[in-house]
């Protein structure tokens, strides 16, 4: 699979991500898309709370009950999710025949998304388990665990299997399901190898700060797919999350 996709293969799609990235950008910046929940109830005859702590900040997947979950979800692994599959789209299309050439890549694309957008669901589902919590300690957790997944076999056998191209059918039928399957073996290779970066997206709420995260997760990811020594990466990725992790641990006793 090459490394680096040529630009007139894959241009629609880099357009597509740069479109979700603006749009992201725009709708956290006019506060669409939040982190804010509304405070608990108050107990009967207790008047109510009318300021919470950052800790008491909700982390849900970004934009949950605003602009709908799953819609922002979606735009958010276009954004960060479909860079990183840029050398999957060039192996498409320069295995399918010049007339259908875009029409798989948009194929292998949907799959692909689709399978990313089925874990923004299975999160949006457990979002309850967490939204509950300090904030600062979820978002510390997550940011442990990505680091530990990132030093694991499995990580490394996900990793090498996201640099695995397949053979794809020329015509027909057959080249419909192969790219269906490429996207679905892709997907699933990519969600075993960032499951757990896009969890740290997933708790670490809304507003101003999510762009940065979203901006550090995507250059990791991206990183770890171009690179010549993955692993290298993926080690280096291990270190800057766990000092993350410190970081948020450490910065309210520093403020």
């Amino acid at each position: 699979m090459p490394r680096w996709p040529r630009p007139h293969d894959t241009l629609l799609h880099e357009l597509a991500a740069v479109a979700a990235w603006i749009a992201v950008i725009a709708l956290t910046l006019t506060g669409t898309v939040h982190g804010a929940r509304p405070a608990a109830p108050a107990p009967v005859g207790e008047a109510p709370h009318h300021h919470m702590t950052p800790s008491h900040t909700a982390h849900a997947v970004p934009g949950a009950g605003v602009f709908g979950g799953l819609t922002t979800w979606a735009l958010m692994c276009v954004a960060m999710m479909l860079p990183a599959a840029l050398p999957a789209l060039a192996h498409v299309g320069a295995n399918s025949l010049r007339r259908r050439r875009q029409r798989a890549m948009a194929g292998f694309a949907a799959v692909y998304l689709t399978v990313w957008t089925g874990y923004g669901a299975l999160l949006l589902a457990l979002a309850p388990l967490w939204s509950r919590l300090p904030g600062d300690a979820v978002l510390a957790c997550a940011l442990a665990l990505a680091s530990g997944w990132q030093l694991t076999v499995h990580k490394r056998r996900a990793l090498r299997d996201c640099h695995r191209s397949s053979p794809l059918p020329l015509s027909g039928l057959r080249a419909l399901a192969g790219t269906g399957r490429f996207g679905l073996r892709h997907g699933g290779a990519c969600l075993r190898s960032c499951w757990a970066l896009m969890l740290v997206m997933a708790v670490a709420g809304g507003g101003p700060g999510m762009l940065g995260w979203m901006a550090a997760l995507t250059g990791t990811v991206t990183a770890e797919r171009f690179a010549r020594t993955p692993r290298r990466s993926a080690n280096l990725a291990a270190a800057a999350l766990a000092a993350a992790a410190l970081a948020v641990v450490l910065a309210p006793a520093l403020t």
